[in-house]
């Protein structure tokens, strides 16, 4: 009877470490998953925004002067619900360089700029800043 008593006691023991572990996997991948959503959401803005600046050179033109905060294309009210992704964007000029390849070095000028968006889920602390580079071609009269 007593044999019995500590097997059943090393089973109980046993079945509850193997519970704890399944839960505290389970926790790792929810984690793990909400980090690639908050990639995949700042990812996305970046694409939205660089098709937004290419269309509308003269934010690129404002952007010389000082950094300029981009309105939210993908979740334009993320930040009011803290289920939802909170997403900053911020366009920065980073200088003037030459033409790419195939343009005149009299006519032409690249300016570089950069979009830094960072998607924050409000409720999970999830967070990812992902940032692009480009190069804008435009004529030395601008």
């Amino acid at each position: 009877m007593l044999m019995t008593m500590i097997i059943m006691l090393v089973m109980l023991f046993s079945g509850l470490f193997v519970m704890e572990m399944a839960i505290f996997g389970e926790m790792a991948v929810n984690n793990e998953q909400r980090g690639l959503q908050a990639y995949q959401v700042a990812y996305s803005e970046l694409d939205g925004q660089y098709q937004y600046l290419i269309n509308n050179p003269g934010v690129l033109m404002n952007a010389k002067a000082a950094n300029v905060n981009l309105a939210i294309i993908q979740n334009p009210a993320g930040c009011s619900n803290l289920a939802q992704f909170c997403q900053t964007a911020t366009l920065r000029y980073m200088g003037e360089i030459p033409p790419p390849p195939g343009y005149s070095l009299s006519k032409y000028i690249g300016l570089m700029f950069e979009i830094d968006s960072v998607a924050t889920l409000g409720q999970a602390g999830a967070r990812s800043s992902q940032t692009m580079g480009f190069t804008y071609v435009t004529t030395l009269s601008n």
